[in-house]
């Protein structure tokens, strides 16, 4: 089977997805210099020789610029003669002109989003919902990463059948671990407990919320450290919620790759205060390095967080049942351990690449 995959999202999931598909697959990998250029571009590199890596574009999706290098980009994949393309993430304004080219192959498209998050300026919400709806609209299957989601797009786009969604869970990512210098974490626990939120910090993952979480904490456990890792804007939204004696560690920056083991290998749990969400590559992340996670019960998260086994799940906006679960873990040793080791085995058993890989293909097979 020949497949080609146009990345306009989600790098870190194409290029994991792409890896394992490759193993089964003949596959053709296009994805734009400005999409790589806003992260770590290295990441490319964990894809094998036998993937054919196609960059073309600098300029943001909207770009002018972009419309002759879509048309050639277009031309390109209709010469190729493919079984089946790929999208991940909603495509650009140009893509859905130039459509016309290669519509005659069948189209998947992994919606990662079906609504867009909390927070994000209004222009950009339109501007996703009407690239999404276009492309969902054309795609002859759809792929979200959770039960909810599915729901969620078939009440959006009521013209797909229940057949035409197909739920595939985000894998994990150990590609990281190519990073990972010291390896594995330490087998004795430390007595400093870490507590991690890591990502981009946007106004739907509720941040605030583990920042008043601090002071219920402070009054039970004394070895802590909150720390935050994430680039964020306008972070003096969060500062006003900080006390002077708060035990926690702000790191506002863009994390590269290489740098994301280090932040993993010895925390003690990762806490996803969302207020609302579709599904969370962090999750899925945090299982890869054997942590456990706790988070708000919003959106698809709930479906693979299994409470009381892997992690703790606790009502969004909710600071005090946030901090007792948090307390709760970070107190027993023992607690940490399973939940660790219970991760890890949840990562491996359910969100394997070669899993998901096997799972795409029959996606594909079914419309090819």
């Amino acid at each position: 089977m020949k497949v080609c995959i146009v990345v306009f999202g989600a790098i870190h999931y194409s290029v994991a997805l792409t890896a394992a598909l490759s193993e089964y697959c003949y596959i053709d990998f296009y994805c734009s210099e400005y999409h790589l250029k806003k992260g770590d571009s290295s990441i490319i590199n964990l894809l094998k020789d036998n993937v054919r890596v196609n960059c073309y574009g600098k300029y943001r999706n909207r770009d002018l610029r972009n419309l002759f290098i879509y048309y050639k980009l277009c031309r390109k994949i209709k010469s190729k003669k493919y079984d089946v393309i790929h999208f991940q993430d909603v495509g650009t304004p140009w893509m859905a002109l130039f459509w016309i080219i290669c519509k005659k192959y069948p189209l998947v498209m992994t919606v990662h989003d079906p609504s867009p998050h909390l927070g994000l300026p209004i222009a950009h919400k339109i501007y996703r919902n009407i690239m999404q709806r276009i492309f969902v609209n054309k795609a002859n299957k759809i792929i979200v990463h959770g039960n909810l989601l599915k729901n969620q797009v078939l009440e959006r786009y009521f013209k797909k059948t229940f057949e035409d969604v197909v739920v595939i869970p985000h894998g994990e990512f150990s590609i990281l671990k190519y990073w990972d210098k010291k390896g594995k974490s330490n087998k004795k626990i430390s007595q400093l407990k870490k507590i991690l939120f890591f990502g981009y910090i946007r106004p739907n993952k509720g941040l605030e919320y583990l920042i008043k979480a601090e002071p219920f904490i402070r009054k039970h456990v004394s070895d802590y450290m909150i720390i935050i890792a994430g680039i964020c804007d306008a972070f003096d939204k969060y500062e006003k919620y900080i006390e002077p004696d708060s035990k926690i560690k702000i790191i506002n920056k863009y994390i590269p790759d290489k740098e994301v083991p280090e932040y993993f290998r010895n925390t003690s749990v990762v806490v996803l205060p969302y207020i609302s969400a579709t599904q969370s590559g962090i999750i899925p992340l945090a299982y890869s390095f054997g942590k456990p996670v706790i988070a708000t019960r919003v959106g698809s998260m709930p479906e693979i967080i299994e409470d009381g086994k892997t992690g703790f799940l606790v009502e969004p906006r909710n600071e005090k049942d946030l901090a007792n679960a948090i307390i709760k873990l970070i107190s027993d040793d023992k607690l940490i351990k399973m939940m660790s080791e219970n991760a890890l085995r949840y990562c491996k058993r359910n969100l394997s690449w070669d899993s998901i890989a096997k799972r795409t293909i029959k996606v594909y097979s079914e419309i090819s």
